[in-house]
């Protein structure tokens, strides 16, 4: 089982499918949790190609040759995630700070332009959508809808 430094996260292995295009570029995706006991943990971070799940909803994991491979959410935490292409790299600072000055916290990938946003319960999807419409319909980015409350 996979732990970060003291502060008692792990990390619960999601396997992932990949469609026509062969994305995502990996098998599986390890996000960091936080340990509540009897095979549940948190979410610590935002996933950047696991689908259904949010940034701190409660899942349930099993210990598989030393890995925690999810199984399923046991608590939606009420966040939505959602994932970003940014077609012009250069434009990934700007696009993470006008979502973060809407109250989102945003994680960059390793894939170039790629970024995760997580939705808190306080921010309206509904405030946001258009604002994601209109980058879209710029073709400043394109976006999915990963996990909606």
């Amino acid at each position: 089982m996979s732990t970060a430094g003291s502060d008692n996260r792990v990390k619960v292995i999601f396997e992932l499918e990949r469609d026509e295009d062969d994305y995502p570029p990996a098998d599986s995706e390890g996000l960091w949790a936080r340990p509540l006991g009897e095979g549940l943990y948190q979410l610590d971070n935002v996933p950047f190609f696991a689908k259904g799940v949010a940034c701190e909803d409660v899942v349930s994991a099993e210990d598989v040759g030393g890995e925690l491979l999810f199984q399923e959410v046991v608590r939606p935490s009420g966040h939505a995630t959602l994932r970003l292409i940014v077609h012009d790299e250069e434009d990934v600072p700007a696009v993470k700070a006008l979502l973060e000055g809407h109250g989102c916290a945003v994680e960059r990938s390793h894939v170039p332009g790629l970024i995760s946003v997580d939705v808190p319960p306080t921010v309206s999807l509904d405030t946001l959508k258009p604002l994601l419409d209109e980058g879209e319909d710029a073709e400043r980015w394109g976006y999915e809808e990963a996990c909606l409350p």
